[in-house]
């Protein structure tokens, strides 16, 4: 067992970590992975594959089992790059502490559920360490505040830290964005983040009777708003993100409503509306779902005085006035992240994406607490002055009862 408020002590012994210097372009870049998910084995793999040189030296996880069927993965897919041997595995709630601190490890891969990343990139910068770290970057004001500190502290020490939110690297995302930057919709006139998805049981697994409630709720991280945040944080938290870059600005207000009408797992929602309004005024509608057999649709809608534009991983396109398809292969953009995030690393030349991750984070963050509550809330109340700290009192495989569906009226704004 750890305690939570003790995870930022253990790294103060890393704090006279050298970072090793990289002279030139050929030379290995030696990574950690801090989790073991199938989305996380895909990041270890693309990362691998992104330039010549890249090697995997350590893991952590909870859980054996994920360790072995990731090691499995990539000894098939990449196996010239796994250099992983047993004595290179650490598990338990401390486990990302020991890969932090191997003075070999030169970038920290952070693959956990949300809840736990704000301290796991806490450490591994004050580690020395380049960062790779998934998104959403924390599940609530406090994990975000924590974010920005990691941020500064990183410029500080010229470490790069690449984030998860992909479209920022995807050709088709990046040529839409110019166009509009150039004005070829006009003025704009609203902004449109959707992830009307169906994955209602994703990462759901059947309780084992062996399974303690902690290590039921990790199993199943998605579904109880202490890991996930909910999924308008983990999901959406890619298109906000996009609504952001698109607005130039992060959202001033937001009024959410949603609910719980087909769900009966966790303690997360299935279905979220909210309306976030920009300072200049332009508004943004984000719309988010966990219900199966319904109609689809994810992707980020932007409307102007002389059209509107549509984009995802698999297309872009712009309709009114001047229109427009994007005509070359489109791109998750996720090789393109960690072949910049590794050519960073080789030529000195940071990348720290960490605040921009906050700042997404805390859009959606945001847009859940006012469904939550039902209260509309402001931006700088929401990132200065909320208590909401969603971690449970300690970390250990035992009990820890779910908290209950929140119920917007009632459940209170903290």
């Amino acid at each position: 067992m750890i305690k939570r408020r003790t995870f930022l002590g253990h790294t103060a012994a890393t704090l006279a970590a050298v970072p090793r210097v990289f002279a030139a372009g050929s030379d290995t870049v030696r990574i950690a992975t801090v989790g073991a998910g199938d989305r996380g084995t895909y990041d270890a793999e693309c990362c691998l594959k992104c330039a010549p040189g890249v090697e995997l030296v350590a893991m952590a996880d909870l859980f054996r089992d994920k360790v072995d069927a990731a090691l499995a993965r990539l000894r098939k897919n990449v196996p010239d790059r796994v250099k992983v041997t047993d004595n290179d595995i650490a598990l338990g709630f401390d486990a990302y502490r020991t890969v932090i601190e191997r003075p070999d490890v030169d970038l920290v891969l952070l693959l956990t559920p949300p809840g736990f990343r704000p301290e796991h990139a806490a450490a591994a910068i004050a580690a020395g360490k380049h960062v790779f770290m998934e998104k959403p970057g924390a599940v609530d004001p406090v994990g975000v505040r924590s974010l920005l500190e990691t941020a500064a502290a990183a410029e500080a020490k010229r470490r790069s830290v690449v984030v998860g939110t992909q479209q920022r690297y995807a050709p088709q995302y990046l040529e839409l964005i110019q166009r509009i930057r150039d004005g070829q919709i006009g003025e704009l006139t609203m902004v449109e983040a959707l992830w009307i998805g169906d994955m209602e049981l994703w990462h759901y697994q059947d309780r084992k009777p062996e399974w303690s409630d902690m290590e039921f709720q990790i199993r199943c991280w998605p579904h109880f708003t202490w890991l996930s945040g909910d999924h308008f944080v983990e999901q959406l938290v890619h298109n906000l993100d996009v609504a952001n870059w698109v607005a130039g600005a992060t959202p001033a207000v937001c009024q959410g409503i949603g609910g719980r009408q087909v769900r009966q797992t966790g303690n997360i929602y299935d279905h979220f509306a909210v309306r976030y309004e920009y300072p200049n005024g332009l508004p943004m509608y984000a719309m988010a779902t966990q219900i199966r057999n319904i109609t689809t649709r994810v992707c980020n809608l932007i409307h102007g005085t002389k059209g509107r534009a549509e984009v995802n991983r698999g297309m872009a396109r712009i309709d009114g006035e001047r229109p427009w398809r994007y005509e070359g292969p489109p791109s998750s953009g996720d090789t393109e992240m960690f072949r910049a995030l590794i050519e960073a690393i080789r030529g000195d030349r940071p990348i720290n994406e960490c605040a921009r991750l906050a700042e997404a984070t805390l859009t959606a963050v945001m847009g859940r607490m006012s469904t939550y509550t039902g209260r509309a809330l402001k931006w700088d109340w929401v990132l200065k002055q909320s208590k909401l700290d969603l971690r449970p009192p300690k970390y250990e495989m035992g009990s820890l009862p779910v908290e209950p569906v929140a119920m917007p009226g009632r459940t209170p704004l903290v």
